[in-house]
């Protein structure tokens, strides 16, 4: 799934224009600024996250790959590395 610089930008845009119909919805729906502000922050990081996303795996080995077939290269739980969380 190679996705180049100006389909990268066309997603962010797409995500940013979902994002302002997403404000303009609360606004008209009248939901609280406060709540409309937590609710868009929330849909904000979560754009970001996916730009992020399609720009890590653009060129990604296998990443194709793991789109179509996300199982075909997982690993078992137990031949995964063990994680330490700091207390």
């Amino acid at each position: 799934m190679r996705m180049n610089r100006s389909a990268v930008s066309e997603r962010s845009l797409l995500l940013s224009d979902r994002l302002d119909a997403l404000a303009s919805a609360l606004r008209h729906a009248g939901v609280s600024p406060e709540r409309a502000s937590r609710l868009l922050a929330t849909a904000a990081a979560a754009a970001l996250d996916a730009v992020a996303l399609d720009l890590l795996l653009d060129g990604a080995p296998h990443a194709d790959r793991a789109l179509r077939e996300p199982a075909a290269v997982a690993r078992p739980r137990e031949q995964r590395p063990a994680v330490r969380l700091a207390a």
